[in-house]
This record gives structure tokens, C-alpha cells and sequence, in this order.
């Protein structure tokens, strides 16, 4: 498997990549297809989230998600769950950072990149990469942070129902909890930060990829991680992007993105764009790098945890500073 290049910086410690691997074997191998067109996957998939937080130190707390009948979904009505954890602050206890990643996988569709209508009968997809590989890095820094002095709060989130045919619709997860947050008053979210398809970095066909993603600043080569954001977002991820440099020994890219089209936004940060709240994905780039994108072919072992192990280090760090600004005079 071909490597990224890599700089000379402090590197993650020994185990991480296979502490990561765990975590994408147990969700994306051990319990599998996850998403409410598989309930007793997607409950499985809450009830082991909880228990990864709590092993961690946190105590984790189920959000209600309501999933109504009819179209788009064509389920049954049905309450899901976003399970949040929260790690307080200490004098600027109500200023919060979030990071959520998405822990559904995408239902059997006729096309990778359609939107519906679901083949429920068909199988779906494990989504190793999309997103066992978000939820893992997330648990894994809310360990790395847990018993951490931090000034700001700190959010980790799961978050259910970001694959289509929720996606950008009233029952998509992180839509609910990102209006939830915003309407708070006793709460200030400084940003939110959503890792979603981190595993992938080696030359494969590229299949899926589209031209225009090398004018906007993603080329083909798959030696970086991407930060991309809308325009508004743009200053919260570069300085994160600048923070992340140098920490990690992959190379980023911090592109914003006009959202020219309904369809600009990646991930569940674009639920916090809704309300007007900073926020940016963290991404491998997805289908214009991963060949097995929405496919029952994107399983564990096509990752590539070392080099996953790099990016989540940086991450870590990144999380850290935007927690204790006083320490960073350019944080945001």
C-alpha cells in the first residue's frame, strides 16, 4: 500500500492505529449493516457507542431523533438516537466545542451517489470508511481528552441518520441536535468539527472521481487530508488546518467551498452551517479517492489504520487548543 509522505513531527503513540482498527472491526465487521432499515444493527451500534464513552470516563446520554412514515424514508415511524458525551470545562465551561461523526450506514440504493428511493431488501453497505472510521476517531480523542484540563466544554457526538435518504432532511441527526444547540441560550458553540471517511490513503482507480475536484484544490494524489468547509467556515478551518500542521505528520488541505447548490456539504457539518455555527468535515475525500464509497465492498481491512493513526493525532491536538484558547492567542 502506498504511504503518504510524512514530516518530521511528534508521532501518535504506539497502539493508536490498532486501537483504531478495533473500533472499525467492531462496528463495521462485528455488527455491520446500521441504519433504520436495519434497527437491530443501529441499536447495537448506540448501545456499543455508549459503552465506548463510558469506558473512557464520560457518561453518554441518548438524543431523541424522530423518523416519521412516508417518503423520502418509506420506514416505519420509529425514535433513533444521537448519543452524546459531554467533557465540562472549567471557566469558560459554556463555550463548547463539538465533534460528531455520523455511525449509520448507508441502505442499498441502485447508484452510490443516489438519494432513494431504498432497496431494503438488498444489502447494504458495512461503511468501514463511511463512517466507522469518523465514530472511531471521535471516541478515540474524547479518550485522549477525557481526563484533560480543558477550558472550553466539549461535546463528542454519534450521530444517527446522516446517510440518504435522511441526509439534509428533518430526521437526519445532527439537523436535530444542531437546532437544538443553537436555540440554547446558556450555550455558545465555537465550532463544530465532523470526521467522516478517514481511512483511505493509497492510489486506487479513482473511479468515482470527478475532474473539478482538482481546480477546487483536492488533487488526485492520496497523500493529505482534506478540511473542507463553506466560505463562512473558512477562517475556522484554516486555523485549525494551521494547528493540525503541525501536529500530524499527513499533510492537510483547508478548502471552503461556495455553496452554490443545495448539495455543497459533505457531512453533518453542514446541519451547523444551517445555524450559522462554524464547522467543517475532515475527510479522506471520499468517493474521489475511495474506490468502495457506498459499496458492500468498503469493510476494515481495506483501511489503512497507520496512516488514520496520523490523522487523528492531529486532531487530538487541534480539539486541545480550540479547548483552551488562553494557551493559543490565535484561537478562535
Amino acid at each position: 500500500m502506498n504511504r503518504p509522505s510524512v514530516r518530521t513531527v511528534c508521532r501518535p503513540p504506539a497502539g493508536l492505529a490498532d486501537e483504531l482498527r478495533e473500533k472499525v472491526e467492531a462496528l463495521a465487521g462485528g455488527i455491520g449493516q446500521r441504519n433504520c432499515y436495519r434497527p437491530d444493527g443501529l441499536e447495537a451500534a448506540a448501545e456499543w457507542i455508549e459503552q465506548q464513552f463510558a469506558a473512557a470516563g464520560l457518561r453518554p446520554r441518548r438524543l431523541p431523533v424522530h423518523v416519521p412514515a412516508g417518503p423520502p424514508w418509506l420506514c416505519s415511524v420509529m425514535t433513533v438516537w444521537n448519543i452524546e458525551a459531554t467533557k465540562p470545562g472549567s471557566g469558560r465551561a459554556d463555550e463548547v466545542i463539538v465533534v460528531g461523526s455520523h455511525y449509520d450506514s448507508r441502505v442499498a440504493m441502485a447508484g452510490y451517489r443516489d438519494h432513494g428511493p431504498p432497496l431494503k431488501d438488498r444489502l447494504g453497505t458495512p461503511g468501514a470508511d463511511d463512517n466507522a472510521s469518523g465514530v472511531a476517531a471521535t471516541l478515540t480523542v474524547a479518550r485522549m481528552l477525557a481526563d484533560r484540563s480543558t477550558e472550553r466544554s466539549i461535546r463528542f457526538v454519534a450521530f444517527v441518520n446522516e446517510e440518504p435518504p435522511f441526509f439534509q432532511t428533518p430526521a437526519m441527526g445532527s439537523r436535530v441536535y444542531a437546532r437544538a444547540i443553537a436555540a440554547n441560550p446558556s450555550v455558545r458553540v465555537i465550532g463544530m468539527i465532523s470526521p467522516d471517511s478517514l481511512g483511505c490513503y493509497s492510489y486506487q482507480s479513482m473511479r468515482k472521481r470527478i475532474a473539478l475536484a482538482s481546480v477546487v484544490g483536492l488533487p488526485d494524489r492520496p497523500d493529505y487530508v482534506a478540511f473542507l468547509s463553506n466560505r463562512f467556515s473558512r477562517r475556522f478551518s484554516r486555523r485549525c488546518a494551521e494547528v493540525f500542521g503541525r501536529h500530524s505528520a499527513i499533510a492537510v488541505r483547508s478548502v471552503a467551498l461556495p455553496a452554490l447548490t443545495p448539495r455543497v456539504g459533505w457531512s453533518d457539518d453542514w446541519s451547523f452551517w444551517q445555524e450559522g455555527i462554524p464547522a467543517f468535515n475532515v475527510t479522506d475525500t471520499g468517493y474521489l479517492r475511495y474506490d468502495h464509497y457506498h459499496e458492500i465492498s468498503d469493510t476494515p481491512d481495506r483501511l489503512d489504520y497507520p496512516a488514520m493513526a496520523e490523522v487523528v493525532w492531529g486532531l487530538r491536538h487541534v480539539i486541545e487548543s480550540l479547548a483552551n484558547p488562553s494557551a493559543d492567542p490565535e484561537c478562535p
